[in-house]
């Protein structure tokens, strides 16, 4: 099949998914989609043992995507994107250090934690590891996706700081997992298990600075020159749309070519254009500009941010239903063994309790200086979702031995993530409201703060 055929099929199958689950299903886009994916990929497996050309020409054809250049050449950064213009960035602002803690405490402690049950787990099931790649397994699973999760928490209702808190982390925790898991393939490489190079603290440093600090810097620079030009954009909604659009693949090539992280500039700018609508129409309301417009003048004025949120938003659908139609069927690629697949629950069990530490330790910290409303460390949590950054990181292993079973292994965490995890986690933000009101109305007027687990 030519490549356009190829990606006439994609599409075609991409709005059948889409909906399906709108009309029957009614789940979660991604989760719907994610599940319906599954659900033909099982079939083409199935018709592939039973010796159909055609499906094993689709195995073979999936087998060929490059998901993990794809995942962080062309879709993530455009999706982090997305997700930075949704957020209250205000409330963000409030919340910047603890924020920054779970960006860098919960990814490194729960890396960490990762890492070493990872590699008690391989050698006691007979598949000697080391522990750079064990780390390595950490990295890769480590990092949450805003992507995987915002739209779940939004169906959620979890209470708005929450819902922040988790969204500010996965905007920039992919910076940290990144430089984590370029550091540990350079001590890992080349059989996971050998020093490839030496691989120094200094250098460590040097690499995440560039990365986190260099992304965050190009990032406001870009957002705020979108915003100069869009402000002298009269009328035009779709220049200011085009704009927006060429500075975030505009963002990404410049951050290749300077060498930092690109989700990282594209989440900054997101953050740092949506800031700054605000702040400029705040001024035109104090400063009396906004009563001298007509008007549809001032009108078109207060809906520019609304303008864009909707055509982003409408992006994030798309550009999602795609990246979970995929990441569904790569299924085909991976190679299934009973014991990969009896290890897969005790990885998950694992990344679920590594993920408790790592919120549990900076919240409690912060909790005596930081308000957070009641329960949220089992929500944050629960609602710690890996999503396809870490089946990019997965998928971007060196060609070694061990690399078919960290797909295996990612994979399971990333789908019992998406559909046990997102499917419950309505209920338990329902039920944990339920039970924080019950208790604030047995309380006595005057008690202390509530506790936050």
């Amino acid at each position: 099949m030519s490549p356009s055929e190829i990606f006439g099929i994609f599409a075609v199958l991409l709005a059948a998914l889409s909906f399906v689950n709108s009309r029957y299903w009614k789940l979660p886009p991604t989760i719907g989609i994610l599940l319906g994916g599954l659900g033909i990929a099982g079939v083409v497996a199935l018709l592939d043992a039973l010796g159909w050309p055609l499906a094993g020409q689709i195995r073979q054809g999936v087998q060929t995507i490059p998901f993990g250049a794809l995942v962080f050449d062309w879709l993530l950064s455009v999706l982090l994107f997305t997700s930075a213009v949704q957020i209250d960035v205000k409330l963000l602002f409030q919340k910047r250090l603890a924020v920054v803690a779970l960006t860098l405490l919960t990814t490194l402690i729960t890396l960490l934690l990762l890492g070493a049950g990872f590699h008690t787990l391989l050698n006691l099931a007979g598949l000697p590891i080391s522990w750079a790649a064990a780390l390595l397994f950490g990295a890769i699973a480590a990092p949450t996706d805003p992507v995987a999760a915002l739209p779940l928490l939004k169906a959620a209702k979890v209470p708005k700081t929450i819902e922040t808190l988790l969204a500010g982390e996965s905007l920039f925790n992919d910076g940290v997992g990144v430089v984590a898991f370029t550091v540990l393939v350079a001590v890992a490489a080349p059989g996971l298990g050998a020093t490839s190079e030496a691989v120094t603290w200094l250098g460590t440093l040097g690499l995440f600075l560039r990365e986190m600090l260099g992304g965050i810097l190009l990032g406001a620079v870009l957002g705020a020159a979108a915003l100069l030009i869009i402000r002298r954009t009269a009328k035009d909604e779709n220049t200011r749309l085009t704009i927006s659009v060429a500075m975030v693949v505009g963002g990404h090539a410049a951050a290749e070519w300077l060498g930092v992280s690109g989700p990282v500039t594209a989440a900054m700018s997101g953050l740092t254009l949506v800031a700054g609508l605000q702040l400029w129409r705040r001024w035109a309301r104090k400063n009396g500009w906004l009563a001298r417009l007509s008007p549809q003048e001032r009108g078109q004025f207060q809906d520019i941010q609304n303008h864009l949120e909707s055509f982003w938003q409408f992006v994030d659908y798309l550009l999602n239903a795609a990246l979970f139609t995929l990441m569904a069927f790569e299924v085909l690629s991976l190679n299934l063994s009973v014991r990969l697949l009896l290890l897969a629950p005790l990885v998950i069990l694992l990344g679920l309790m590594a993920r408790a530490v790592g919120v549990w330790v900076p919240v409690t910290l912060l909790s005596r200086s930081e308000p957070f409303p009641r329960y949220t460390r089992r929500l944050m949590t629960w609602a710690g979702l890996r999503g396809g950054v870490t089946l990019a990181l997965a998928f971007s292993v060196p060609d070694v031995p061990l690399r078919g079973d960290f797909l295996v292994l990612s994979y399971a965490v990333v789908v019992f993530g998406m559909v046990v995890q997102g499917l419950t986690l309505p209920q338990l933000a329902r039920r944990l409201s339920e039970a924080a009101e019950a208790q604030d109305e047995t309380k006595p007027k005057g008690q202390s703060r509530p506790e936050i687990g």
